[in-house]
């Protein structure tokens, strides 16, 4: 049975390879069409309506010009009136679900979006997702046994619309088709738990009575413990001991270079695959096409229209300075623009992004808006300083588990300079060592910083402080942040999360 769902299996899978194929052959032809049906199906909407979407479809290219740049603030007075039950403000369909979304530094955003926008984004990108296994393996067998879910939490039905709300990923389970749904594990309503701590447990014990697993995903930082918690449930030196099928990781959320190691150790096998996927609460952006480039290919066909504002101009105000897919560049850091299928127009998502090639259009992650350090002229960002913990912690036997930096301002006393508050996974063989080496990366990381460092003229070497096993997961929990959506912030240009976190374990040492 199980070999004639394989073989249905590849045979569907065959329309997202072809479209894969276009990615590369015919890109902007792809873009094209979803502007176009954005267009043309949200014409006589209320945002249509004022915005001439009925002459827009005729003249696509001044789309731009025509819609002004607008953030979830400026989104809401229509976000509001679909919340309140008014029909056709944003788009076409009716909303189905009431995805939510919150970092670790504000208000819960509300974001309504209907099955077609489910199916055309999210549900689309897992498809995308997994044709580039297929290409890259045709004989990945991804439902020979069953599927790992965890996902964020369905939190009951919003209050005006009476729809169920909760983190994207919740909304992607539950609208798995129901033929699908025997191949996973754990069950729906497990899955979209709320309770985060209790869900990992349950799946612990369920998944550890398993024997077959065949693909896996989420965010490293929060799978991590549930692996070990099952190693300490079934046994065995590492999880192939417990599914010796495992194949594929799907991840996302991080950086997975510094967990890279470890999940090597967990599924030692040489074929095993990580792919990372870039699936945000807005759009399902990229997935890695290709596992030995480490880059994601930017996804062109899963409802989702894309425009780019170089991180120079938008530090500087400068929204309106967005170009076309076409007239991106390597090498430069952009902000991407987004509208999408779900009602979002010219919406800034907050990552910093770099395209890696042009023919295809792959990117990588370079951070978040609000993820850099410019305290003192250094314009730190968030891969030099990954890149640089990475280096100093391989160097001296360290595994990270999570870290978070801030500025400490200039004094009068003295120099400014940073501060690291790191958790080790493993900590380092020799502390002074793993410092010297971590102020010695950055400054070749960072020629602004390196040249603030030079004689400790405007920065000294930083502090470090470092934090108990578990940590940051207690602060994150402290912060009603718990689940795989929510993640560490790893650089901030203020000391708001610092002294937070600082407090807090100051609290823990007089315990």
């Amino acid at each position: 049975m199980l070999k004639v769902v394989n073989s249905l299996f590849r045979t569907y899978i065959g329309r997202y390879r072809k479209e894969l194929f276009m990615h590369y052959d015919d890109p902007l032809r792809l873009q094209q069409a979803v502007l176009e049906d954005i267009l043309s199906t949200n014409r006589s909407t209320a945002f249509g309506r004022e915005h001439d979407f009925y002459r827009l479809i005729k003249t696509p290219a001044a789309y731009g010009q025509v819609v002004p740049v607008r953030t979830y603030e400026a989104h809401l007075p229509y976000l509001e009136r679909v919340l309140r039950g008014e029909r056709r403000v944003l788009t076409a369909e009716d909303p189905a679900w009431v995805s939510t979304t919150s970092g670790t530094t504000g208000a819960t955003k509300y974001l309504p979006i209907s099955n077609h926008a489910v199916s055309s984004i999210h549900l689309k990108g897992s498809w995308m997702s997994l044709a580039c296994l297929y290409e890259k393996d045709e004989e990945v067998q991804v439902f020979s046994s069953k599927n790992l879910l965890i996902g964020g939490a369905i939190k009951g039905l919003h209050p005006s619309l009476h729809l169920p709300q909760g983190d994207i990923s919740a909304v992607i389970i539950q609208s798995i088709p129901r033929i699908m749904r025997s191949f996973y594990i754990p069950d729906l309503e497990l899955a979209t738990a709320v309770n985060y701590e209790e869900k990992i447990e349950q799946i612990a014990q369920l998944a550890a009575r398993e024997p077959g697993i065949t693909t896996l995903g989420g965010v490293p930082t929060w799978n991590l413990p549930l692996y070990r918690r099952i190693l300490e449930i079934h046994g065995g030196d590492n999880m192939l001991d417990v599914w010796p099928d495992a194949r594929v990781f799907k991840h996302g959320g991080v950086n997975f270079a510094p967990y890279r190691e470890q999940f090597k150790r967990l599924f030692p096998r040489k074929d095993f695959i990580f792919q990372e996927i870039y699936n945000a609460t807005e759009g399902f952006f990229g997935v890695q096409d290709k596992e030995e480039l480490r880059t994601m290919l930017l996804l062109l066909n899963a409802g989702v229209y894309y425009e780019f504002v170089r991180w120079s101009d938008f530090q500087q105000g400068g929204l309106e300075a967005a170009v076309s897919l076409a007239d991106v560049n390597t090498g430069e850091v952009y902000v991407m623009l987004i509208t999408t299928v779900a009602g979002l127009y010219r919406y800034p998502m907050g990552d910093l992004i770099e395209f890696t090639e042009t023919n295809p259009y792959r990117i990588k992650i370079l951070g978040r808006t609000q993820e850099y350090i410019n305290a003192f002229g250094e314009d730190l960002l968030r891969p030099e300083a990954e890149g640089a913990l990475l280096q100093a912690a391989e160097q001296t036997g360290a595994l990270v588990r999570d870290f978070t930096v801030a500025p400490v301002y200039i004094e009068l006393s003295g120099a400014g300079r940073h501060h690291w508050v790191i958790e080790f996974e493993r900590p380092p063989d020799d502390l002074q060592r793993f410092n010297q080496l971590l102020d010695q990366q950055l400054m070749e990381a960072n020629y602004n910083y390196a040249a603030k460092r030079s004689n400790d003229f405007a920065i000294r070497r930083h502090d470090l402080t470092v934090a108990p096993a578990g940590f940051f997961r207690s602060w994150l929990k402290s912060r009603g942040k718990m689940g795989g959506q929510h993640k560490v912030p790893r650089l901030a240009n203020h000391r708001t999360f610092l002294e937070d976190i600082l407090a807090r374990l100051a609290t823990i040492e007089k315990k």
